[in-house]
Formats: C-alpha cells, sequence, structure tokens
C-alpha cells in the first residue's frame, strides 16, 4: 500500500499543478465527465438528496459533474486546505449554487445527513473513514468508495470489508479505477 500513497501524493500534487489553469481544469474535467455520469447513474436516490464527497481535492471533478446534471445538494471535503481554496475558486467558476466545498477530514466530517458519501480513489486512510461511515452514517445511505481497480496488481488490493457495509456492485471505470457501491444496512 506504500506504493499506492505514493502515487496519491503524485496525483494530489499533478491536481494542484493542474488547478492553476482554466484551460487544464476544463480538459480535466471534460475527460472524466461521461466517466462519472455512467458511474453514478445506478444510484437511486432522489433529487434533493443531500451528497458527500471525500476528497474531493484541488480540481472537484466529481463534484463538477455531478452538479451539473443532478439536483442534489453536493458537499466536497478535503483535509488540504489548498486543496480546498482551489476547489472553491472552481466551484465558483462553474457557478454551482448546489454545491459546498468545505476544509475536513474524512475521519471526523459529520456525515449522518447524507444519502450518498463517495469516497474517492486518493483518499487516506480508506478502512478508517469505512469503519466511520459505517458507524455513524444513517440506514439506507449508499457509498461509492474508488479502489484502484485495474492498477490493485501493482498498488495491493483494498480491504472493503467493513461491518454494516454491504458491497451491492462493482463497476470498472474506463480509466482504470475500480467503483465499489455498497450500502449502509
Amino acid at each position: 500500500m506504500a506504493l499506492q500513497s505514493l502515487h496519491n501524493k503524485y496525483l494530489r500534487v499533478l491536481e494542484k499543478i493542474f488547478s492553476r489553469s482554466w484551460l487544464l481544469t476544463k480538459l480535466y474535467i471534460a475527460i472524466q465527465d461521461k466517466i462519472i455520469i455512467d458511474e453514478f447513474s445506478s444510484i437511486p436516490i432522489k433529487d434533493e438528496s443531500n451528497v458527500l464527497v471525500i476528497g474531493c481535492g484541488s480540481i472537484p471533478n466529481t463534484v463538477v459533474s455531478l452538479a451539473k446534471i443532478k439536483k442534489w445538494n453536493i458537499v466536497g471535503i478535503d483535509r488540504d486546505k489548498d486543496a480546498v481554496d482551489a476547489a472553491k475558486k472552481i466551484i465558483e467558476r462553474y457557478q454551482l449554487r448546489n454545491v459546498e466545498i468545505k476544509h475536513a477530514d474524512g475521519k471526523d466530517a459529520d456525515i449522518e445527513d447524507f444519502n450518498l458519501i463517495v469516497v474517492a480513489l486518493g483518499t487516506e486512510p480508506k478502512k478508517e473513514i469505512l469503519e466511520k461511515i459505517s458507524k455513524d452514517a444513517k440506514k439506507g445511505t449508499y457509498i461509492v468508495c474508488r479502489t484502484a481497480g485495474s492498477f490493485s496488481l501493482v498498488f495491493g488490493k483494498e480491504e472493503l470489508n467493513v461491518r454494516n457495509l454491504e458491497i451491492l456492485d462493482r463497476k470498472m471505470r474506463k480509466d482504470g479505477t475500480e467503483s465499489v457501491i455498497l450500502i449502509k444496512r
């Protein structure tokens, strides 16, 4: 898992660099748009639902892609203050009114009021965050947890068996990332 952590740090640095350029930001989001929309197409939550994205990053592409097409109330959090500042500027630039970006750590976040929680690929420590969700989320909350997927042969397979969280589906995204859909029981 040390290699996965190094990869995550590399991606965070790359996102910070890209976030300084509006052109690179728009390109990054555009590349991910269809992948993200497909990824969330089977999540059966209603308009006006509350969605939390843990580890939104400097370029909150999941937040932006979902906010453009869904009538969900979306909160993106990240423990990196610089990433939060960059993400807020991007949300402003897209003029998304159904989004709030906050500085918070997924291990400590208030998660009780969310219908869907997204755990981003680079989120660490993923197991601790999933255990918190298992303990604090309300029953019926959906969780989308991204893993290394195709790259797990290199990075190692992440442990997702957490009490009270049932795996409903696993989807391989076109970028090689695996999206694991869970529900709190």
